[in-house]
């Protein structure tokens, strides 16, 4: 539809009104002849319509036969703005530079943008950006984002995940900071994996990867070890040894989240009645005397409330109790709702819930929604499920007394 409406603008049209006698066949020949009308209003006697430049010469034979009348009350489009062009040449000229600027300056970034720094300071980051030959005014064509992305987490160690992206002459920068955790009693031998997922990238900045693209990984299973084999060269032979060192880096992975919600097919609305009955007993050393009133409900559809009253005087409490219950009755209302709108709300319920198990930073990939319809239980239901990539990568702290982090 949009790309209609351009090559209409390009080719040029006119908005027209037709009066006349015999408008009703003026259209139904337009249309045999394949002369095409859009916006067509008609408003007493006379239609507003739009039409192509090229067709409008086609209908003076028509005009002449039906005897109706033709006038042009608005011309649109590319030929009529060339024409007026003509007569303005110094205007034309001068949008003509202005767009070329314009294009040209767009070709370059004017201003970086960094967003989700806390402790690591603005300053910082931009300083390690200009030492990569990044800042105001390069071209955009010479940035590698997926780089400046490896290059800023390897630069910054208090860095835990960048992005990089491109938006008309901004260089939008996004970081996630490391927790700064507080001095650990044991060593980090591992980074674990804090759900199951399946690994999509891995990262390592310290470590040995112990796992890889498309392997399906559990809760607390090691991702990047902290022990790196070494060879070293003594006395001609090659040994290899194993050399410890604090993990860094960074597993994505996919994750998902479910929840599941229903909703009813009616609604029920209680509305009291203004009746009510009262029952009134005397306890008296564990045994209840009865005074007066129903001691069950007269009502089937009631509320009941249930008052004890002591009594005391000084600091002496009497054994006696004064017990009353107040039975109120009310009417029910049961209104149906339709299944779609009983759909939207568990709908509704099931994306809120499910959401709040996302965790910050986590990018949802895809959204699967399914609904269940139950006539004959009243209800409607409806399961969703995301699918997020996010990084599932978390030191495992050894601790002295041989306590696990996910033991």
């Amino acid at each position: 539809m949009a790309t209609s409406n351009w090559w209409r603008l390009w080719e040029g049209y006119l908005l027209i009104s037709l009066k006349g006698p015999g408008l009703a066949k003026f259209l139904n020949l337009t249309a045999r002849q394949g002369i095409n009308f859009w916006d067509l209003n008609y408003r007493e006697n006379t239609a507003m319509v739009k039409i192509r430049v090229r067709d409008l010469k086609r209908l003076r034979p028509l005009l002449r036969k039906t005897g109706c009348r033709v006038k042009i009350h608005h011309k649109r489009g590319a030929p009529f703005i060339m024409l007026r062009g003509r007569r303005r040449k110094g205007l034309v000229l001068g949008i003509v530079l202005f767009l070329v600027t314009l294009y040209f300056l767009s070709l370059f970034i004017w201003h970086i943008n960094i967003e989700g720094n806390v402790d690591v300071s603005t300053k910082e980051i931009k300083a390690a950006l200009e030492n990569y030959g990044v800042k105001e005014g390069i071209l955009k064509k010479d940035l590698d984002l997926s780089e400046l992305e490896r290059k800023l987490l390897l630069g910054i160690d208090d860095l835990k995940w960048a992005g990089v992206s491109i938006k008309g002459v901004f260089l939008n920068i996004q970081v996630v900071e490391r927790l700064r955790e507080p001095p650990l009693e044991g060593a980090v031998t591992d980074l674990v994996a804090t759900k199951d997922g399946l690994v999509k990238d891995i990262l390592v900045l310290a470590g040995e990867a112990l796992v890889k693209p498309g392997d399906t990984v559990q809760k607390g299973q090691p991702l990047i070890s902290g022990k790196i084999k070494v060879t070293e060269e003594h006395g001609g032979e090659h040994v290899e040894k194993a050399v410890e060192v604090r993990p860094r880096g960074m597993v994505e992975a996919l994750v998902w989240y479910e929840s599941y919600a229903e909703a009813p097919l009616y609604l029920v609305h209680k509305r009291k009645t203004g009746n009510y009955s009262r029952f009134f007993s005397l306890v008296l050393k564990d045994k209840e005397y009865y005074l007066w009133g129903p001691k069950t409900s007269p009502y089937r559809n009631y509320e009941m409330e249930k008052i004890k009253r002591t009594y005391a005087w000084r600091n002496l409490r009497l054994p006696v109790e004064l017990v009353s219950i107040n039975y109120r009755e009310f009417e029910v209302e049961i209104e149906p709702i339709s299944p779609w709108e009983a759909l939207q709300k568990a709908r509704s319920k099931a994306l809120e819930d499910v959401n709040a198990q996302l965790p910050g930073g986590a990018t949802i990939r895809k959204r699967f929604v399914n609904d269940f319809y139950f006539f004959e239980l009243g209800t409607v239901g409806c399961r969703v499920m995301v699918e997020t990539l996010e990084d599932i990568a978390v030191p495992q702290v050894l601790l002295e007394a041989g306590r696990d982090l996910f033991s």
